[in-house]
This record gives structure tokens, sequence and C-alpha cells, in this order.
């Protein structure tokens, strides 16, 4: 506010030299607040630190993404097998004239939600089938995998190459190598990344709150979809049985 009516009364040279003033500081403060949010590998702005870190963070959050995605491939099947049987249960009850939890159900309706659960069921197959979360897993396990191998050889030039020029040559090459490699693999996600920072919270400076957040995050993004469509039919029954009693 104040800067703003300075700004106005620039004209006044007294008020320009406080507007200056009072510019500068603020631009300072804007830096050093800055400077304490650069990543500990871009401090001492080295190209080493930030290729080691590059290759560290990205082969962690890959194996993330390759665990994530097999996570789904075995929710996914899970749900597909128990919304089956949820099909299959209800042509039972109906068949044998079952009261299920106090609830009778008529034919004509047994016969459209029987039709409705059979679309239902062939349209989430469809879907799930094309998200491919076997070959995706196995694409981001491979790239973890490579990415691991450039990483120990990072860490081998860093340990025991002394001559400087070639140890620049090694690490270029190695850089280059890691660039193909992500052009070749599909990119994992940003909530890959976050379950990697979770793992080492002392390095990243993440408190119990963020890391939590982060847990809920994933639950969102992974699990939530396929526990409403395994347990949601269960617990749709029981709310409107007890509705009707």
């Amino acid at each position: 506010m104040i800067l703003c009516i300075l700004e106005k009364l620039q004209s006044i040279k007294i008020f320009k030299c406080i507007y200056l003033k009072l510019r500068a500081i603020k631009r300072a403060k804007i830096i050093k607040k800055n400077k304490k949010k650069i990543p500990p590998y871009l401090k001492n702005n080295n190209f080493e630190e930030e290729l080691n870190y590059k290759l560290w963070s990205t082969k962690g959050a890959r194996f993330n993404a390759s665990r994530r995605n097999q996570i789904l491939q075995n929710l996914s099947s899970k749900a597909i097998g128990y919304l089956s049987a949820y099909l299959i249960i209800i042509g039972i009850i109906n068949l044998y004239k079952i009261d299920l939890f106090g609830i009778k159900i008529l034919d004509n309706q047994v016969g459209f939600i029987s039709t409705a659960f059979s679309v239902l069921i062939l349209l989430f197959s469809q879907l799930e089938s094309s998200e491919n979360f076997s070959l995706k897993s196995e694409k981001h396990h491979n790239c973890s995998l490579d990415i691991a191998e450039l990483y120990n050889r990072t860490r081998y030039v860093k340990s025991y190459n002394t001559n400087p020029q070639d140890k620049q040559q090694n690490l270029q090459k190695i850089s280059n190598e890691y660039d193909a490699i992500l052009k070749k693999y599909e990119n994992h996600l940003p909530i890959d990344y976050l379950m990697f920072q979770i793992t080492k919270p002392e390095y990243y400076g993440i408190g119990k709150l963020r890391i939590s957040y982060i847990r809920f995050r994933y639950y969102i993004n992974v699990y939530i979809l396929y526990h409403i469509l395994i347990f949601g039919p269960i617990i749709i029954l029981i709310i409107f049985s007890n509705l009707i009693k």
C-alpha cells in the first residue's frame, strides 16, 4: 500500500528516493526468502549434484509409479470380480425367493438390476482393460532400473574419477542417456513423486501434517473408486434396509 502511494508521488524528489529505497528493501527480502526455498541440490549450482539428484528422485518416483499401477491392476481385478459376484447373488436371491435384509425384490426389479449391472460391468471392464495397468507397471519398473544403472555409474564417477575433464565427459554422457530414457518411457504422475518425498521427510523438510495429506491424496487417487465399487453395493443395501424398517 505504501509503495503504491509513493509510486504516484514519484514526481517529488524526496518521495522518489523513499520509493526506490523501500522497493530495494522489498526486493532484498524476496530474494532472501526465495533462497530458503531453493532445493538443496541447486544451492551450490553444481551440475554433478543436480544430475545425481535427478537420477535419485526419478528412480524413486518411477518405482512408486510401478507399484501404484500394480495396485491398480489388483484392485481393478477385485472390483470386477466383486461386481460379477453381486450380479450372480441377485439372481440366486430371486431364484430361491429369499428376503435379503428384509427386502423383497420383485422379478421385474431383479431383471432391471441384472441388466444394469451387466452393462456397467462390461463398460467398466473395457475401460479398465484400456488402461493397461500391468503394462504400465512393467514399463515404469524397467525405466527405474535403467535410471538406477545410470545412478550407480554417477556415484562411481563421483567417487573414483579424479580427472576433471574425464569426469565432465562421463557426467555429460550419463545426462544424455538419462534424457534418452525419459523420452523412451511414459512419465510418472505427481503423486508418485510426492510419495517418494515422504520416504525422505528430513531431506525435503516435510512435517507429519504434510505426510498425512499426501497419503490421503494417494488414497483418493488410487483406492477410493475401487473401494466404492467393492463395498458400495453392500453399504447401500444395508442403509436401504434400515430405512424401510
